[in-house]
């Protein structure tokens, strides 16, 4: 079954999905409201290009363009019923993410949302992992320079979302966020922030994200009761630790601690590529995908509630 999808927004994300999907043999065409870009891309993958989504032929569709443009996008994609891809943020708002989750259960398509970090391999070896082993605790980092690509959103809604779906992912929900930071080179979005999240269950959270480092870090590390274990996403390693006290009743100013560091290269796999395969799979067998709609609105929720705490000084429940 060929399922024909079209990238909607040529830009940096747009165009890595459309070099994605014409390697898996599913891109039908590009849309972008810059014919030029539009035409540009398709002339590289042999597709169509188009300046409108209503003159495009797919049978479904990925929206990579900025994040106050998805609700419209998405909910004229839906109401033709037809299946689609929406790059985090989902939406702007909760209502909006809400009504667009509403119509594509009514319509009967495949809503998915584009939090990319679910298919790399360290969260899935970590899924497996904390099913073996009592989490005390989770953390992330996720810091590189200002983009230039983002215009309508802020560190948190663009960077930190990312590990709010993976903490949601790997531990459960969240019900509190105590968020500290603010602007210091964007005059209209926070650019820095350090977020505390408190789940369900009673564990904590940790996230420091910015838009100030030089150097780009992807790192994301969970603390269990026999052992410390981080991963590199950019790398796709994980590192093991674990020690064993030596204790000496005799001499309690010398206490040894044999420690243990494995380091695991794991067999490296493009999320993107994962994330679209998942995609297309759920649309042939009508399944849902790993991220789903509601996965989408729980980290804009989630989001939102982080910038109320920052902005309040106070915890947000959620």
């Amino acid at each position: 079954m060929q399922i024909r999808v079209a990238v909607i927004g040529a830009g940096v994300m747009g165009k890595n999905h459309a070099r994605v999907l014409s390697s898996l043999g599913h891109l039908s065409g590009v849309v972008d409201a810059d014919y030029e870009v539009a035409k540009k891309v398709a002339k590289r993958y042999n597709v169509s290009a188009y300046r409108n989504v209503e003159d495009a032929d797919f049978d479904a569709a990925v929206i990579a363009t900025p994040t106050v443009t998805h609700y419209q996008l998405a909910r004229e994609i839906i109401e033709r019923g037809k299946h689609v891809l929406v790059e985090k943020p989902f939406t702007h708002s909760i209502e909006e993410a809400q009504e667009l989750i509403d119509l594509a259960r009514d319509m009967g398509v495949v809503l998915a949302v584009g939090h990319i970090e679910r298919f790399n391999p360290i969260v899935e070896f970590f899924k497996k992992m904390k099913k073996e082993k009592e989490l005390i605790t989770i953390g992330a980092k996720r810091v590189s320079g200002f983009p230039t690509r983002i215009r309508d959103v802020g560190v948190i809604m663009d960077l930190a979302v990312h590990d709010i779906d993976v903490f949601r992912y790997l531990v459960g929900e969240i019900v509190e966020v105590y968020a500290r930071g603010g602007r210091i080179k964007n005059e209209n979005y926070e650019d820095h922030a350090s977020l505390l999240f408190t789940f369900e269950d009673g564990k904590s959270g940790y996230l420091e994200t910015n838009w100030l480092t030089p150097k780009k870090i992807r790192k994301l590390w969970l603390t269990f009761t026999d052992c410390y274990a981080e991963g590199d996403y950019i790398g796709q390693w994980v590192e093991i630790s674990s020690s064993k006290l030596m204790y000496d009743e005799f001499n309690v100013y010398d206490i040894g601690v044999d420690l243990n560091i494995r380091r695991i290269n794991l067999k490296r796999d493009e999320p993107l590529r994962r994330e679209l395969v998942n995609f297309i799979d759920a649309i042939k067998s009508r399944e849902k995908p790993l991220v789903t709609g509601e996965d989408g609105l729980a980290a804009v929720k989630i989001a939102q509630a982080a910038m109320e705490s920052l902005n309040r000084g106070k915890v947000t429940e959620i």
